[in-house]
């Protein structure tokens, strides 16, 4: 880069982020360089860690039960046999595949990661991690996408043992549990290896063994040995979060929320252990203030992104079904904010279990607790509706997610996903819909924390049940925009002479954090942006009866500059299904599986990518107009564009 790019890029930093973040920085590399965070978090065996030899015995009387502890097996075998043969796939087969040592990974996909697991071996390429070394001398930006190896160690296995034991109350599931458990505690000592890394991993491994170890309480696989040896990992990820929960918390997002929870958690269903009040006490001090700050007025949260949104439903959903076990509730000024964040996706969510994607996306999902796809977001939803709103979607397989979860709740109002208009202008998203569709638009008009993509203006929709234009997701957090899918080119948007509206200056940042300025529009959604050349571009989302429209006005800041509106899509006859025109002389191209760019990419999960198609229109001029129809015929004239033989002025 340029020295001038440089600097540039520096001051945009300084100036969103402010002088406060680099501090934190620089205090993180000096942890890690002066060996602060080893002596912190030292290398030890698990049985150099003191748990009580009776701790067991008073454990059984004195940890709080979760629902799934509490219901007869006998009640929720039928429930969630009549789920598995609507959904045509039981959790008794995923459950024996385990036993082969083949895993689900990302909720999606099947690696055969063994029968004695590898589990410092990334599941997207195969490479291998060294776990004999500290964690502080790994880096998770190393030439290895880090999340591949973490995968299989973040627990999601631990979920469809709980179901299949729950629908055939076979002794095999649970002692699936055990022996995987005992397995990867052997190969993963306290603080030594990849698995150590990461707070937030620790968090969600904690939640899964807690979980399976309220499930599988009462059964004679529990031993007390066990019970002994999840209060020795329960103690070691406390010493691990707690050594770096301020760089934790810094992050403004889901890891500092993780985090906290894992703390509350190890506190709540490991009472008794040394501290173990403490964990607890300080899990919910640092978790009420987060949720404060992080959750718009409108519900949206601060990571700008779908996924991650419903992964925040799912900690708050954690921290409430642990704080009813104890009696208590979350207090009621947050249980207001996330009730807003659950309304905020459920406005969001088509009939089908569907959201617009949007933002990052490392397919997090916390409970695989049924057997609907990944992408159906009504088994969290729901299990988020019956906790705060007091409702439930439509009856169907995505309850047993609630009911494994949150347990029978006395409710009989239903509350309809995809209804109406919705505006959310501090979050920056919006949704037109009609009897046919709808349209989904990114208008961020101001940014309280780092943009998650270069998404703005973005619109993805939605027609006769499918997504016929949408984001196409994340391939990798590892590579450039060409793996991560968040430049301007990956999305529903007009670039000029390439450029988007923002630099990418790391991993996860991008620079400067430019808005979206919103303009009345009777019809729909109007907002514009100006890119860094200078150049402004103003779209409008039309909707009518019969259909949609989207106007783009570009404003070039060089007659020579080219504009180029893209659509991205999973099949070229969904795109085929837009009419599109241009005021200029314009030229179409259709790319599939353009390895350079990462264009004609779509990714169904993480580090998955599968051929797609991406239709560019290419036209230069000072001021340069599209129109795009769904729905309805068009014709672009010099002052109007007619929908179905009807001015529009432009």
């Amino acid at each position: 880069a340029r020295p001038s790019s440089l600097i540039f890029l520096y001051l945009s930093a300084l100036q969103h982020l402010g002088p406060v973040w680099f501090l934190r920085r620089l205090w993180l590399q000096a942890e890690r360089s002066f060996g602060w965070l080893e002596r912190r978090c030292p290398l030890q065996t698990w049985d150099q860690i003191q748990v009580p030899d009776d701790y067991a015995a008073r454990w059984r009387r004195s940890a709080p039960c979760l629902p799934i502890a509490k219901i007869d097996r006998a009640f929720l075998a039928p429930h969630v046999e009549a789920w598995a043969v609507e959904n045509g796939h039981s959790p008794v087969a995923d459950a024996d595949l385990l036993a082969l040592g083949r895993f689900r990974i990302f909720n999606h996909d099947l690696f055969d990661a063994g029968v004695q697991p590898r589990w410092q071996t990334s599941v997207l390429n195969g490479a291998s991690v060294d776990a004999s070394v500290h964690w502080t001398k790994l880096s998770d930006a190393s030439t290895t996408d880090i999340k591949g190896v973490w995968e299989l160690s973040r627990f999601a296995w631990v979920y469809p043992l709980v179901r299949a034991w729950v629908l055939d109350g076979e002794t095999r599931h649970v002692e699936r549990f055990w022996a995987l458990l005992e397995d990867w505690m052997q190969a993963n000592l306290p603080n030594r290896g990849p698995q150590w890394m990461c707070g937030q991993e620790a968090s969600f491994r904690l939640i899964a063994v807690g979980y399976a170890l309220q499930a599988f309480r009462s059964h004679p696989a529990t031993t007390d040995a066990r019970v002994l040896l999840t209060a020795r990992l329960a103690t070691a990820t406390v010493e691990r979060i707690r050594a770096h929960l301020s760089y934790a918390l810094s992050q403004q997002n889901n890891h500092g929320i993780s985090e906290s929870l894992g703390l509350f958690t190890a506190g709540a269903l490991w009472p008794q252990l040394e501290g173990s009040a403490g964990w607890r006490d300080q899990g919910l001090e640092t978790l009420f203030p987060q949720v404060d700050a992080l959750v718009d007025t409108d519900g949206g949260f601060s990571q700008h992104s779908s996924n991650y949104h419903r992964l925040f439903l799912q900690l708050m959903s954690w921290a409430e079904v642990v704080l009813i076990a104890e009696g208590e509730r979350l207090p009621p000024h947050t249980r207001d904010q996330v009730s807003q964040a659950t309304e905020f996706l459920l406005n969001l969510m088509e009939a089908d279990g569907t959201v617009p994607r949007y933002g990052a996306d490392d397919s997090a999902d916390l409970f695989p607790l049924s057997g609907v796809p990944a992408h159906d977001f009504r088994p969290a939803v729901g299990a988020a509706q019956a906790l705060f709103l007091g409702s439930r979607p439509v009856a169907g397989p995505w309850d047993e997610a609630s009911l494994l979860l949150v347990g029978p709740m006395p409710i009989t109002t239903r509350s309809e996903a995809g209804g109406g208009q919705v505006d959310c202008l501090a979050a920056g998203v919006g949704v037109l819909r009609n009897y046919r569709g709808a349209a989904f638009m990114r208008m961020p008009s101001a940014w309280r924390y780092r943009p998650s993509q270069a998404d703005q203006l973005h619109v993805s929709l939605y027609w006769d049940g499918a997504w016929l234009t949408e984001d196409v997701g994340t391939f990798s957090y590892r590579g450039g925009p060409a793996e991560d899918f968040g430049s301007a080119v990956h999305h529903n948007v007009v670039t000029q002479a390439g450029r988007g509206p923002m630099r990418k200056a790391g991993r996860f940042l991008w620079l400067p954090w430019v808005p979206c300025i919103r303009q009345s529009e009777p019809l729909g959604f109007c907002a514009s942006l100006r890119d860094l050349a200078g150049a402004t571009w103003t779209r409008r989302v039309l909707r009518l009866p019969q259909g949609f429209v989207v106007v783009d006005q570009v404003h070039a800041s060089a007659a020579a500059d080219s504009c180029e509106l893209r659509w991205h899509g999973r099949t070229r006859a969904g795109l085929e299904r837009l009419s599109v025109v241009c005021s200029e002389s314009s030229a179409e191209t259709w790319i599939s599986a353009d390895t350079q760019t990462g264009q004609g990419f779509f990714a169904p999960r993480y580090g998955r990518r599968e051929p797609s198609w991406t239709r560019r229109l290419t036209a230069a001029g000072r001021t340069v107009t599209f129109v795009t129809a769904l729905g309805c015929a068009i014709d672009l004239r010099p002052d109007a564009v007619w929908v179905d033989g009807l001015p529009y002025p432009l």
